[in-house]
């Protein structure tokens, strides 16, 4: 819930053709945190097993008190709401349940408003839908490490090397390949900003879906690290798909951006309650086959990964988000009120609003 409240406040303040780079640089923070964070832990615990435990716990507090700070996000942008915005307000607002907030009850109602929203839109929902696809369908390289030792006959120490490997190329794709692509597409092909979010998300799946295939026939360790690398030109699937999910739910504008991330934090979570016990079972059931069907937790995610494709492709965004305004200092405010009562006066007509 904290990232989905993250993400929701940083789509109040990004422009839409900044959004799907904005969240791949979100996504690289999280690497290097997680790149420094085991070698940081394994020279305090040469001293003390109880110091990065204190350090993590310090680290924390940090974040939580520089999060009291936070200013509301809102008012850092200027941007008209939707025109039956108050009507949607009645309807996105009901009345909690008698007892309160936290009952049986209330929870059961929130599913009900929550699936009362999706069904308002086939494409929202295929949307939301390729979400808890995509993390059932990747929660497979969890088991990277028990894959390689036991099909290479590796020791486990070894085979966390490609933990390593993994970080880094995926570091060096969402920080400058991706980014490098989104470019690319708004600059060079004049694509909308949720088309060219649409086309990295589509890309994207193709190639983890690829990745995925590599690495359940990998008969050979050079094969295994080749399926790793494609899968980290992959990794831009999740920011561009949010920003897709923004543009799709109305917009920067709209008063459901947060509604809607945490659905999609609700149905993930949901994604990898399903896929923990079943690639697991599958890996165990690769183990009772032989060595050649160890890869079985893969190839069942290439399955699911390749339904997910054909749902991206189905997924079609029109030309609705508006247009993203930022707020102007004193000098243009005051100019664009003049400017604006003139041509007020000049006629009757309302003025376009440009998006």
């Amino acid at each position: 819930m904290a990232a989905a409240i993250a993400i929701t406040m940083m789509a109040d303040i990004v422009p839409p053709e900044k959004r799907t780079t904005i969240f791949l640089y979100l996504t690289a923070s999280v690497l290097v945190a997680e790149m420094i964070a085991p070698i940081m832990a394994a020279r305090l615990m040469e001293k003390s097993d109880w110091l990065p435990l204190l350090l993590a716990l310090g680290i924390q507090q940090v974040g939580i008190c520089i999060a009291f700070f936070f200013p509301e996000t809102l008012h850092l942008r200027n941007l008209p709401e939707p025109k039956d915005g108050a009507d949607q307000g009645i309807e996105m607002k009901p009345l909690p349940p008698k007892g309160g907030y936290f009952t049986l009850k209330a929870q059961l109602h929130n599913f009900h408003v929550a699936y009362t929203f999706l069904r308002s839109d086939w494409t929202l929902g295929l949307v939301v839908f390729t979400f808890m696809a995509n993390r059932l369908g990747r929660q497979a390289i969890t088991l990277l490490v028990r894959y390689a030792s036991k099909r290479y006959g590796w020791e486990i120490k070894k085979a966390a090397y490609l933990l390593s490997l993994r970080a880094a190329t995926n570091l060096a794709a969402v920080a400058v390949f991706l980014p490098l692509v989104n470019w690319c597409l708004l600059r060079r092909l004049r694509m909308p900003a949720h088309w060219a979010d649409l086309w990295i998300a589509r890309g994207s799946i193709i190639l983890t879906t690829i990745s995925f295939f590599v690495m359940g026939i990998a008969a050979y360790p050079a094969l295994l690290v080749v399926g790793l690398l494609i899968y980290n030109m992959g990794s831009g699937y999740n920011a561009a798909m949010r920003s897709v999910a923004i543009h799709v739910v109305g917009g920067q504008s709209s008063p459901d951006v947060g509604k809607m991330m945490s659905t999609i934090a609700v149905v993930e979570s949901i994604g990898v309650m399903i896929a923990g016990p079943l690639f697991s079972q599958l890996f165990q059931w690769g183990m009772d086959l032989g060595s050649a069907w160890l890869g079985l937790p893969y190839l069942a995610s290439v399955l699911v990964l390749g339904m997910m494709t054909v749902v991206t492709f189905a997924i079609s965004v029109k030309d609705q988000d508006v247009g993203y305004v930022e707020v102007q200092g004193e000098d243009e405010e005051d100019f664009g009120n003049e400017l604006g009562r003139s041509s007020a006066l000049e006629d009757d007509v309302p003025p376009r609003h440009v998006p």
